[in-house]
């Protein structure tokens, strides 16, 4: 009898503008859970936006679930030295004895990396077809992957799909991503994620194993509770990590170059079970030899 050949773990480069969307928070928080249950490798983590804040809010994420990979960070990205609520409130938690919270390992430009450099090498590094980019945010970064020269071929033999995740606020810069990319793109659009809330029932509910956790301390922060969030980063991550398990219904390819986009849309019979997903995907405990929890 054949052995059935085993499916490498699929290679995820994530690259985001974590902004004052706390979906995309949501988001990383399910890679970094898959990435902690072996189920994905996280290639590459950046932010299209020029904010070491930012950068260090990433960093710290990681660090808690057990991992510290490399930042990448736009130079030429939207600068600014504010943050949202959601990301203050993390960045700034001290314990009793008025120490950090939760350390990040970025605190000054030299402790990023170059986006672009990041990403092109982490899919070098990968096998073919085992890659999946997964962008929330301004297309900075991903545009300048495809202004190196060679990258066309490089992302035509490692890159399964392109999962863009709304609201697609750079207009000219997504449209030039969606007509030069040259592997399949699927998007998901603020409609399904409005369809599809993340409950805050999981925030009061699902998180009892931590005394302090990064994900609740900024969902906490970010709007007056409780409210539900918008989930269409988390989308774009499920699809992306679980194409086959028809958690999503998919359009008909567009009239696009190459016929290549499609997008995502509701499955009734499946509601249910991607609430479930999402909410014991960002609830996950990472396990206890890896788990950077609060600092002390």
């Amino acid at each position: 009898m054949q052995t059935q050949e085993r499916r490498p773990t699929p290679a995820v480069i994530f690259d985001s503008s974590i902004e004052d969307e706390i979906g995309q928070v949501l988001a990383l928080t399910m890679l970094l859970a898959y990435e902690s249950r072996r189920e994905i490798r996280m290639a590459s983590l950046s932010v299209s936006r020029n904010n070491l804040k930012i950068a260090a809010f990433c960093s710290l994420m990681a660090r808690f679930f057990g991992m510290s990979p490399a930042i990448g960070m736009a130079a030429d990205g939207p600068s600014s030295t504010t943050v949202p609520p959601m990301i203050e409130a993390v960045l700034t938690k001290r314990t009793e004895d008025d120490k950090p919270m939760y350390a990040p390992a970025v605190s000054r430009m030299n402790d990023t990396a170059d986006p672009v450099a990041l990403i092109r090498n982490a899919l070098t590094a990968q096998q073919d077809q085992n890659s999946v980019v997964i962008l929330a945010g301004p297309p900075i970064n991903v545009l300048g992957l495809l202004a190196l020269p060679g990258s066309q071929q490089l992302i035509q033999k490692k890159v399964r799909t392109l999962v863009v995740a709304a609201p697609f606020k750079d207009t000219e810069g997504m449209k030039k991503l969606l007509a030069e990319w040259p592997s399949p793109v699927v998007s998901a659009g603020e409609d399904l994620g409005q369809a599809l809330p993340f409950p805050a029932e999981s925030i009061e509910k699902d998180f009892e194993w931590a005394a302090n956790h990064p994900l609740v301390d900024a969902y906490r922060a970010a709007k007056t509770m409780p409210y539900d969030a918008r989930s269409t980063a988390m989308a774009a991550v499920l699809y992306a990590i679980h194409p086959e398990d028809n958690f999503f219904g998919l359009s008909d390819t567009s009239e696009l170059p190459q016929n290549k986009h499609r997008q995502l849309a509701t499955n009734p019979e499946s509601t249910a079970r991607v609430i479930q997903s999402y909410r014991e995907a960002v609830s996950t405990k990472p396990p206890e030899s890896r788990r950077g929890g609060p600092q002390r």
